[in-house]
């Protein structure tokens, strides 16, 4: 059972990474206005609640255009959501860059929390596009965007398989991400803390 609570215990640190908050930093207060997320990452109550449905692409997302980028961008959040309330980060890996550190990590500590038997409630990101701005990939062949971005996390639990839980703060943390175009579909190449 210790090695179980130490896998968990690192997983909720990863987690942690890619929401940069937890109970021991401090709450920035107001999150001010942001998007509403395009999915429907509804948070479990008991066993009879529906499981959320994966979010949908948005058509703006399918286009390689400044729109296409910002529509990509809130999605990407809406999957983070839906992932961390079901455990399927199958449409999660798919659009993030296999070297983007912060997507990586977030995605192994979700699954770790849900192979231990854990399980995480209230997960609820909003992205804020603050600026984008057209950038040119070094190979040349890929259309890009940076993005200035505020994210605004609800106050979340981790449950462990035990039943003990760790609680998160609400928070709004601004990042600084790569948004790619490349073989005719967006993903997310570096999210860094702005």
């Amino acid at each position: 059972m210790r090695s179980l609570r130490a896998a968990l215990a690192a997983s909720l640190a990863a987690l942690a990474l890619l929401a940069g908050c937890s109970d021991d930093d401090p709450s920035p207060g107001d999150p001010g206005s942001t998007s509403t997320p395009t999915g429907n990452p509804e948070t479990p109550t008991s066993s009879a609640t529906a499981k959320p449905t994966e979010p949908a692409l948005p058509d703006a997302a399918t286009k390689a255009t400044e729109a296409g980028a910002r529509a990509f961008i809130t999605y990407y959040w809406d999957l983070i959501n839906y992932a961390q309330v079901t455990g399927d980060v199958k449409a999660l890996k798919r659009v993030s860059g296999p070297n983007c550190d912060r997507c990586q990590a977030g995605i192994r500590g979700i699954n770790a929390v849900y192979s231990a038997g854990g399980h995480l409630t209230n997960a609820d990101y909003r992205a804020t596009v603050l600026s984008l701005k057209e950038v040119h990939s070094v190979s040349g062949n890929a259309y890009a965007f940076e993005s200035r971005t505020d994210v605004s996390n609800a106050a979340h639990v981790s449950v462990d398989a035990d039943g003990k839980e760790e609680s998160f703060r609400a928070s709004t943390l601004t990042y600084l991400l790569y948004a790619i175009w490349i073989d005719d579909h967006w993903r997310l190449d570096v999210m860094e803390r702005a």
